[in-house]
């Protein structure tokens, strides 16, 4: 088939390119190209990304800030803008680093440091300046006044472009850039006088700070920025409280009132409460898609710090303020983070619904090559994964994988974490087979871009880290098994070793003993002293990881029945310990079929485990029992094998969020899903500090038992030990 031609105004575009080089004439072109329409100028310059010879004259145009900011104002222009700054980055022009310093030294010199304008601007009062009593005080103001205005009128549209540049560098993964960007930018807010719109300014500013301390996994300053947010929603929220009181005080009461103060009381104090309940929320004069935004960025912090429970509490909350008026942008971010936090709650069906409905929705409004897209499908992939549906998550996540690539090029974090998820989704897929290739290439490309971008100490490093120890140790595994070189297989397993040990040192640092990315490490461990014979080392590592996740997540949780299955088959096979580890495979077993089913992949390893148990003690009726279990259970794989084929087919769901939060509250069934509210000392605590005591799964049955009660004699040594 004959190639379309380029229209007119394409060709044109690339012939004026062409012709743009080094000389005098040319560079007075150059100069004039920042008056042409927005729209054009965006084109030209991404006709220069495809000539060597024109970036660094594309890198000139681009730290200019008044050109940039106009460019990146229009969102039809984004992705333009990624790839311009991205093919700069990649050439190692540094333009990224050049736009920030840029702006925080003009912010610094001209506005902090200008005692003039901080002045000016803790006089002024934003909503006079917004125009919200323009016109009662306009006669009054003088020459002296305008000028005033004139100040503080640069003053915020230097926040505007602060945020708004802010955001791009976190969009595009540039986070430590945008870090910088925002804490000036939130220094610049925080000078100007308190009102509700000054307040609804910084809200914004610290939840995209919020989303780039996360993203970057800077927890402790996430933290603090986390409490502002909630001081300031708490402000905002009793303020208006008190006007909503002091407007009802004032309305006078009807005829049949025996006194003004019982009408007045009974207004205040009960008409409020009656109609907003226990629902906080809805007493507050906060926008909801500013809600929604800020309660789903607290549940991302909880989630990236393994605090699930706190995860899902919040990201219910911002389900709530999500309707027909939100943003999709906004509404795509929430139905993941959702969708994501029920996906640890083993809350499949709900989860499904959801990320399915953000999939679907992204796909409409952003199109499929979309940063939003890629997103919505790597959580996609994600739910996959957990599942059990392996070959659909892999095929999902490269799709992702492949949008990432197209936007923002080879050197990129988001492309790095993309590599780190294809990876260990490859490792899960090949762990049978032992074909880890095309794992060990995405992992090992994911380390070598965060090692560009990232310090060595980062925990986003250390992650990768993980992935690669995983898929050394079966390299070793396997090729101990089918050689005898044994060099090989000791410096593999070494390799590993140090690469656990320091992301669990990490690890350590970051969230502290009780947490569940701890007690992963832990078990990572625990697996690898298995396989290099070290197995008391083995034994306690595997001890303290059931210990912790039984602590954090209940008896009855994925987590702790996989770490229970780990150390059945250290007793098991290593240990000579067949009881005990009879015991485990049992309990493991139970928690497999409460969450997955009877065709879960992961019940093959805790019944073969079992047959050998029952083989070595002679026990024939329990050896032909779990035999045939075994067989059955291969007879539903394959069967539901053709099910979990279908993707994406069922991905045409196109409800409207009233009734895609209706039908998720129905599928609820406890109470805090319910209410969607967490604790009033959660909400107020520093969220690093959440109980993980409470947490309390949703399970398939009947309530989980605390983590102190109906556990086995074997698991209460476990939870002893230390």
């Amino acid at each position: 088939m004959a190639k379309e031609p380029a229209s007119l105004y394409n060709q044109c575009l690339l012939a004026y390119v062409k012709n743009l080089n080094h000389n005098v004439a040319s560079l007075d072109r150059i100069a004039e190209l920042r008056h042409l329409p927005t729209a054009i100028l965006a084109s030209i310059y991404d006709q220069m990304c495809n000539f060597d010879s024109l970036k660094d004259i594309l890198l000139v145009q681009l730290t200019d800030l008044d050109t940039f900011n106009r460019l990146i104002r229009q969102a039809s222009l984004k992705q333009i803008m990624f790839k311009c700054v991205q093919t700069l980055m990649t050439a190692h022009r540094m333009v990224v680093s050049e736009l920030q310093t840029n702006f925080c030294r003009s912010t610094s010199v001209y506005y902090l440091r200008n005692v003039a304008v901080t002045g000016a601007v803790r006089d002024a009062c934003l909503e006079e300046y917004a125009g919200a009593q323009k016109r009662e005080q306009g006669q009054n103001q003088g020459q002296k006044d305008s000028s005033s205005w004139r100040v503080v009128a640069a003053f915020v549209d230097q926040i505007d472009n602060g945020i708004r540049l802010g955001s791009f560098l976190c969009e595009s993964g540039w986070l430590e850039d945008s870090l910088h960007v925002f804490n000036i930018t939130l220094d610049m807010i925080q000078l100007l006088r308190a009102s509700y719109m000054r307040y609804l300014i910084e809200l914004n500013c610290i939840q995209k700070l919020l989303c780039a301390q996360t993203a970057f996994c800077c927890f402790k300053e996430a933290n603090v920025t986390c409490a502002q947010a909630l001081a300031i929603i708490d402000k905002l929220t009793q303020q208006h409280q008190q006007e909503l009181k002091l407007s009802a005080s004032a309305q006078p009461c009807s005829s049949g009132s025996s006194s003004s103060s019982s009408c007045s009381s009974r207004k205040s104090s009960h008409s409020l409460s009656a109609s907003y309940g226990d629902d906080v929320d809805a007493l507050s004069n906060i926008p909801n898609s500013l809600l929604a935004n800020i309660y789903q960025q607290i549940s991302v912090l909880h989630f990236y710090r393994s605090e699930y429970d706190l995860s899902y509490r919040w990201s219910i909350r911002a389900l709530k303020h999500i309707n027909k008026h939100t943003p999709d942008r906004i509404i795509v971010d929430v139905l993941r983070q959702v969708a994501k936090s029920c996906v640890v709650k083993r809350q499949f069906q709900s989860a499904s619904m959801l990320i399915k409905q953000a999939v679907c929705r992204a796909r409409n409004s952003f199109g499929t090559n979309h940063q939003k897209y890629a997103d919505a499908l790597l959580d996609y992939g994600f739910f996959l994964l957990n599942v059990d549906s392996i070959a659909n998550s892999v095929a999902v996540y490269t799709e992702a994988h492949e949008i990432l690539c197209r936007i923002f090029g080879p050197r990129n974090l988001h492309v790095a974490v993309a590599h780190e998820d294809l990876a260990y989704c490859l490792y899960v897929l090949e762990y049978s087979s032992g074909k880890f290739d095309s794992a060990t290439a995405n992992v090992e490309r994911a380390i070598d871009i965060m090692k560009e971008l990232v310090p060595s100490n980062h925990l986003m490093l250390a992650s990768a880290k993980r992935v690669k120890a995983l898929i050394l140790e079966e390299i070793a595994l396997d090729t101990m098994a089918s050689t005898i070189d044994y060099n090989r297989c000791k410096s593999l397993l070494e390799q590993s070793e140090e690469l656990h040990r320091s992301a669990l040192h990490l690890s350590l640092e970051a969230f502290g003993e009780t947490n569940v990315q701890t007690a992963k490490h832990y078990g990572n461990l625990g697996r690898l002293y298995q396989s290099m014979s070290k197995f008391d080392d083995a034994e306690q590592m595997h001890k303290r990881a059931i210990r912790i996740k039984t602590h954090i997540l209940g008896p009855y949780d994925y987590e702790v029945g996989l770490s229970i299955g780990h150390l059945a088959s250290l007793y098991n096979y290593h240990m000579q310990k067949h009881l005990e580890a009879e015991e485990l495979y049992l309990k493991s077993i139970e928690i497999s079929l409460r969450l997955f089913g009877e065709s879960y992949s992961g019940l093959e390893y805790d019944y073969r485990g079992l047959i050998h148990i029952y083989e070595y003690t002679g026990d024939q009726a329990r050896y032909d029992q779990y035999s045939n279990v075994l067989e059955e259970w291969r007879m539903l794989r394959e069967n539901n094998q053709a099910v979990r084929n279908n993707f994406p087919a069922d991905l045409t769901e196109d409800s409207s969020m009233e009734e895609v939060t209706r039908k998720f509250f129905q599928m609820c069934s406890n109470i805090n899903c319910l209410t969607g509210e967490p604790n009033d000392d959660e909400l107020t605590a520093d969220p690093g500090e959440g109980d993980p005591s409470s947490a309390n799964p949703q399970e398939d049955t009947s309530p989980a038992p605390s983590a102190a009660a109906a556990v086995s004699p074997a698991l209460e040594e476990i939870l002893r030990s230390t």
